[in-house]
């Protein structure tokens, strides 16, 4: 018999060499981001102090709204004392504006979208800032497809209108995030987004419908689209896992520059960059990250610093001979405040945001259902978790009874097989085999309830497991059995008893209040 100890000894060394290789790394790219971060932060205050000098003259008025969010990210408070004279502040004169309509038009939903990003910067109330429920006005803009309006009311009917624009569809949903809300009709916005993803993987500004699929093939995606589309995206919960993500950020990925900036509209620039960073954290890739470094020294967060002037401003564009900043640009500086928050922090400030006014917006969420209600704690907790949707007028419904089509959609949420329902119902080919799809369409309970059937959630139940009556409501024995199921494709054995809401009585419909406690009990149960 041979000798294997040499062989052994030999295995043992190159797992010892990969192990100190591995710490090496480790230990290369922990140096790396605290170096990164030490001039990130001094940076910042150069920006900051850049900030206070230019408008402490003017009681700071102007400092909102974008400018706002980078310096909350940085701790800065630009309604305390620090930031006011003369008793005014920035929020002040911004509340003022919005009194007297400035800054502020019906026909861009963007107007309110930013200025409710300002708000919450500000620390101010978003529901009552200048006699306006910002939250209630842009929640109310979605219209029945899941997109967010371009405009907040049309000139002539005074209803939200407009289908074409990304970008509100996406600073919607960002904006109710810093508000701490979840976006209404949850499943209809993701598949909104969907129908509108390109075949490099990217997003534009606004809507390309072309009848014509080689005029589609055509079209150059947009890093800064693509990358607030990923915000939505990922606000929507929807991961990496999940195909157009995944496309998304391999289109992001690809669009990354040698010098380890992004462009766009073929102009390397700050802003573009520091959008790519803001979706990269919000799916859990760190910019800092020596992954994202193309050389030594050229990583994104790098390329932005480059573009930093003497004043702390930020300029748009480098000289072309020297690649050195030639003049400020306010928009770039703003959007590097921010973006420098998002990288120091390694979280962005949307993000920061949402955890902080999320517990108020819990106790403000549903007009007709209030704490201490029935199921109201669980009719939250599913709305966060997108398993039960919400309506964009406010309202929960609580004593609506439940339809088979809305099981289903709740079963699909509640075990994640949305990615499973893209595949099946809404993947591209979709747009060029019937021309009439749309997102009622994809999005139908129909298509839910054939899901379920598909996966054995309706299984046994002789009413329920056929396709089409998405109308009829269910009752409470059929609910748990559905239940059961659910936890029976995820392989866990559960107990009817245990998924039962008070007061059960079998045979009875089952209120939305009513099954939110149910689905409560099944999410608790099958984690």
């Amino acid at each position: 018999m041979k000798n294997k100890k040499p062989v052994r000894i030999i295995l043992m060394v190159l797992a010892a060499l990969i192990c100190i290789g591995s710490m090496g790394y480790a230990n290369s790219n922990a140096r790396r981001k605290a170096a990164l971060k030490k001039k990130i932060y001094d940076a910042s205050q150069k920006t900051i102090q850049h900030y206070y000098d230019t408008y402490e003259p003017r009681e700071f008025a102007g400092l909102m709204d974008w400018p706002a969010l980078g310096l909350y990210g940085f701790g800065e408070d630009i309604s305390g004392p620090v930031w006011t004279v003369n008793g005014k502040n920035a929020a002040y004169w911004r509340e003022e504006q919005v009194k007297a309509k400035e800054g502020l038009s019906e026909t861009k939903n963007t107007d309110y979208q930013r200025t409710l990003i300002g708000i919450v910067s500000a620390n101010r109330d978003p529901r009552n800032f200048g006699g306006i429920d910002f939250v209630k006005t842009v929640k109310e803009t979605m219209l029945p497809n899941g997109h967010f309006a371009d405009s907040v009311k049309d000139t002539r009917t005074k209803v939200p209108i407009g289908d074409d624009l990304i970008n509100s569809q996406c600073f919607g949903i960002i904006s109710l995030y810093c508000a701490g809300e979840p976006t209404p009709n949850r499943d209809k916005a993701i598949r909104w987004l969907e129908k509108n993803q390109h075949v490099d993987g990217g997003f534009t500004w606004d809507v390309k419908d072309y009848s014509d699929k080689e005029d589609y093939l055509k079209v150059t995606s947009d890093v800064d689209m693509t990358a607030s589309t990923l915000m939505a995206f990922s606000i929507l919960k929807m991961d990496t896992n999940y195909p157009p993500v995944k496309r998304a950020l391999e289109f992001l990925k690809n669009q990354q520059l040698d010098n380890g900036g992004f462009q766009s509209w073929g102009v390397q620039n700050p802003e573009s960059t520091i959008w790519a960073i803001q979706a990269l954290l919000m799916h859990g890739e760190n910019p800092l990250d020596k992954a994202w470094e193309k050389t030594k020294d050229c990583g994104p967060v790098e390329f932005i610093l480059k573009h930093q002037l003497e004043n702390g401003t930020f300029t748009h564009v480098l000289d072309e001979k020297d690649m050195l900043p030639v003049y400020d640009n306010s928009m770039t500086t703003y959007e590097a405040l921010y973006g420098m928050a998002d990288a120091y922090n390694e979280e962005t400030t949307y993000t920061k945001l949402y955890k902080a006014n999320r517990p108020q917006s819990e106790k403000l969420l549903f007009s007709d259902f209030k704490e201490g209600d029935y199921g109201y704690n669980e009719a939250v907790e599913a709305a966060y978790d997108y398993v039960i949707d919400i309506y964009a007028d406010g309202t929960f419904k609580p004593h609506k009874n439940v339809t088979k089509g809305e099981l289903a959609r709740y079963m699909v949420n509640a075990l994640n097989l949305q990615d499973e329902f893209y595949s099946k119902y809404s993947g591209d080919e979709l747009k060029f085999v019937n021309e009439n799809s749309d997102v009622l369409e994809i999005d139908s309970e129909d298509n839910y309830i054939k899901l379920c059937l598909e996966k054995g959630i309706f299984q046994g139940i002789d009413s329920l497991d056929k396709e089409g009556e998405k109308e009829r409501e269910i009752r409470s024995d059929e609910l748990i059995p559905a239940l059961l199921n659910g936890g029976k494709l995820i392989n866990k054995n559960l107990e009817a008893e245990k998924l039962e809401f008070d007061s059960f009585i079998s045979g009875e419909t089952v209120s939305r209040a009513q099954c939110a406690v149910s689905l409560s009990k099944f999410m608790k149960l099958v984690k």
